[in-house]
């Protein structure tokens, strides 16, 4: 038996649909179908709202509007518990009746029970899914759940994040964000296929999400899968012509692949968006590099460095560049800066040598020379110079 509680949803109770369904002409439909085409038919719901005489359901009404009065002034006097049983006793008389699952979802909000709340908002949407003060206090909760997770992921606890965004996606499946977190969480310990799930599924949700293409560029292209990646990141551009990101990683495949022309194009597209934007300085540099314009890629890394002091991996680049065109001094700061940065990093040791041994300083550089052999892959390199420096006459030409 069903009936029609006072905000328009489904209630069991004495009268039944069936009289009102039997009015028209057709078979007769279970309580269950009955719920489903509710809320996928809007004429079902004026029809039904229309056929029943709310008037004749007095004692319906003033059981539920006592019973939630009384569960709301439980919950202002932080009688949880007394207010859930009021809450519940609804529930159960009437369980298609979602301000039931509503009010109780507020009342373990109050609680702090974010968990409790997600539950019953999500119970309440089930019932009705155009039930919008339902609907924002699910978003509120879940995205608390999200903000959670996001704090343990940034602690390192990855286990705790994870299951704070499955958390959140058990209450809402249609949570984009969620599942975009979980693909990043996923691609951080290299589950790439995982990763490319999760994006396309928070892609799925939200077609225009341009960070979760750009993400799905990423994982593609760590993959080698370059053709996939320049899709995803040229839909990521596509949705957001100022997403200066997507035109580097973009850049960098064009460069990789050795369209040198190409990856020029863009990056200075994306410094034309972004004229600080150091990453995209740092590649163009890469670019000119690659043909061996140095004094033009030395420009290009000067400026990277201006814009992100701190990126060890630019200095080296700018250091190996200058002393490419005989610009040793500056060379080796540029060499001490990175040195600075990574001590470990055999490269910055590298150039700080070759600009110490091109600069007459051969005692030096032998020390130099040392500090870049204790980086395996620096260390073929490193003993070559030192070789050359302790036996000249076998380099001489």
């Amino acid at each position: 038996m069903i009936k029609i509680g006072l905000t328009g949803s489904i209630a069991s109770g004495k009268t039944t649909a069936s009289k009102i369904i039997a009015s028209r002409r057709g078979p007769l439909f279970s309580a269950d179908h009955i719920v489903k085409e509710l809320y996928k038919r809007e004429y079902f719901k004026k029809m039904v709202a229309k056929k029943l005489n709310f008037q004749n359901s007095l004692k319906f009404k003033n059981e539920i509007r006592n019973k939630i009065q009384n569960g709301k002034r439980n919950v202002q006097q932080g009688q949880f518990d007394a207010a859930m049983k009021e809450y519940q006793s609804i529930a159960d008389k009437y369980p298609y009746f979602p301000e039931t699952q509503f009010y109780m979802g507020l009342t373990k909000f109050r609680q702090k029970d974010i968990e409790g709340a997600a539950f019953h908002f999500s119970e309440a949407l089930k019932i009705y899914p155009d039930h919008l003060k339902a609907r924002k206090g699910l978003n509120n909760v879940t995205k608390q759940l999200l903000n959670n997770g996001n704090k343990a992921y940034k602690r390192g606890d990855l286990d705790k994040a994870t299951d704070y965004y499955k958390k959140a996606i058990k209450y809402d499946q249609e949570f984009y964000l969620a599942f975009y977190q979980l693909g990043v969480l996923e691609k951080k310990v290299g589950n790439s296929e995982d990763a490319i799930s999760f994006f396309n599924k928070a892609i799925r949700i939200k077609p225009d999400f341009y960070k979760a293409w750009f993400a799905l560029g990423t994982s593609y292209e760590v993959d080698n899968n370059l053709d996939s990646a320049i899709v995803k990141y040229e839909m990521a551009i596509e949705l957001n012509p100022g997403y200066t990101k997507a035109y580097s990683n973009l850049g960098n495949i064009h460069l990789t692949r050795k369209e040198y022309d190409t990856a020029r194009d863009i990056l200075l597209t994306a410094i034309q968006i972004d004229p600080s934007y150091a990453d995209a300085y740092l590649r163009l540099g890469v670019v000119y590099s690659e043909q061996e314009l140095f004094a033009e890629a030395s420009e290009q890394f000067k400026k990277s460095t201006e814009y992100d002091q701190k990126n060890h991996d630019a200095w080296f680049r700018y250091a190996s560049s200058l002393n490419s065109i005989e610009m040793h001094k500056e060379a080796s700061i540029a060499a001490q800066k990175c040195i600075d940065l990574k001590s470990k990093f055999g490269g910055g040791w590298y150039e700080k040598g070759v600009a110490e041994f091109k600069s007459g300083k051969k005692t030096r550089a032998l020390k130099y020379f040392d500090e870049a052999n204790k980086d395996r892959d620096w260390r073929k390199l490193a003993q070559r110079k030192i070789d050359e420096i302790n036996n000249p006459t076998k380099y001489e030409k």
